[in-house]
């Protein structure tokens, strides 16, 4: 939770698109994914099946849309829209402790079962 705080409070102060910033998360994101590998987290997760279905969706919606801003350039990226909201270092500090979260609950998941 500290790590977590500290990453947040780098890039809340730091600033946007800041080098401290990138470092922050992507220290942040390595050591998740580095847990969560180690873990084998979600390797005895039940499988999602038709309940993925709407994330899909949403996925889709997604790379259509970041797909058709490639072709035209006046329609705003994602990117683009969100950084209004994200503007305030609160605001950074706050989505940065989301993305924290999800990234530990993805590796809370549960790993290959240990024989007993």
């Amino acid at each position: 939770m500290v790590a977590a705080l500290a990453c947040a409070t780098a890039v809340a102060v730091s600033g946007e698109l800041s080098a401290g910033a990138l470092l922050a998360v992507t220290a942040a994101g390595l050591v998740v994914a580095a847990v969560g590998l180690v873990r084998r987290a979600g390797a005895e997760a039940p499988r999602v099946g038709r309940r993925g279905l709407p994330w899909l969706g949403w996925l889709a919606a997604a790379v259509v849309w970041e797909l058709a801003t490639l072709a035209d350039d006046d329609l705003p990226t994602l990117s683009d829209l969100a950084d209004p909201v994200l503007a305030s270092p609160v605001a950074r500090g706050a989505a940065t402790l989301g993305w924290l979260a999800a990234g530990a609950w993805l590796v809370g998941r549960p790993g290959p079962r240990r024989p007993g």
